[in-house]
């Protein structure tokens, strides 16, 4: 059984953090050569190269286990300090979330853990197709994610689907397509849209919608001009003020919809599932979390 020591554990995280076997040393107050000496000592009981001497360092596939349970190390020795000082500890998770809940629903469960648990979230801003990364690193201990399958060392359970409409707003809609509810393929084309960044999901499987809905058959993806605005309350105002159309969570628009305001371009929704997916380990914190994510779901109704 392979069996590292608590200085090699921490010796690893320092490495892949700060880059450089120099700046570990410099942090941990050794040598370079201490430090070059402990990792290939970790290399040499797990059989594996763990670390790419690049600049920076960047682990191996079997590092990259390595550093999930050094940092889930760490986690559990803060876990049991705060235990042990009683009611006045507190603690730091690390969360990815994606924007969009972000900017919905999940601020409700951060100020909860916050108020009544002294549990502090170090919330990660990344796309839900994206933040397994994050959590396969040991970057973060749990993430909302469009993934059901659980990464190695993590369990997944559903928390629900987070609905968004694909829409324009009157003045973009009589700009780009005057002869609407007539649209032609050069039309859409032409007309531009707004994402959050270039991770975003939406592209593709909002235009396969406007193209069904319009009865022009599936085509080829489009290249319109793209707005990049990687902040969820600046895309929506984006969109609500005629610059582009978007696809926005539903519960941030059904009051335009209602009003006028905004025209729904395609006939069916796009439904972006979330999984909570976090370490498989036994901590009362992580339980916390998972707890007051829930509830936070389940209150604000997002979440279907």
């Amino acid at each position: 059984m392979i069996r590292f020591t608590t200085d090699q554990l921490q010796t690893f995280v320092t490495v892949i953090e700060y880059g450089t076997f120099e700046a570990a040393a410099d942090i941990l107050g050794v040598s370079a050569s201490a430090i070059s000496q402990r990792v290939k000592a970790m290399e040499q009981l797990a059989g594996k190269v763990l670390l790419k001497r690049t600049n920076p360092v960047v682990a191996t596939e079997a590092g990259q286990s390595v550093l999930r349970v050094a940092r889930q190390s760490e986690f559990l020795h803060t876990e049991m300090m705060r235990e042990l000082g009683g009611a006045e500890g507190s603690q730091s998770v690390a969360v990815a979330v994606n924007a969009d809940s972000l900017a919905t629903w999940f601020l409700s469960a951060v100020g909860e853990l916050a108020i009544e648990d002294r549990i502090f979230c170090d919330v990660r801003r990344e796309a839900e197709y994206h933040s397994s990364a994050l959590l396969r690193s040991g970057e973060v201990m749990a993430a909302l994610t469009s993934n059901p399958e659980p990464i190695p060392g993590c369990a997944v359970e559903r928390l629900g689907v987070l609905r968004y409409r694909v829409v324009a707003s009157r003045a973009y809609i009589d700009r780009h397509f005057p002869d609407y509810p007539a649209v032609t393929v050069e039309q859409l084309g032409l007309a531009p849209l707004v994402e959050f960044d270039r991770k975003d999901f939406g592209l593709a499987s909002a235009q396969e919608l406007l193209l069904d809905r319009f009865g022009l058959g599936r085509q080829e993806l489009l290249t319109p001009p793209v707005i990049y605005l990687p902040s969820s309350p600046d895309y929506v105002r984006a969109v609500l003020s005629g610059i582009a159309w978007g696809i926005i969570p539903e519960v941030q628009c059904v009051r335009e919809l209602e009003n006028g305001e905004l025209v729904e371009l395609a006939a069916e929704p796009v439904d972006v599932p979330l999984y909570w997916q976090h370490w498989k380990i036994s901590s009362p914190v992580l339980e916390r979390l998972g707890e007051r994510v829930y509830s936070a779901a389940s209150r604000e109704g997002v979440l279907r």
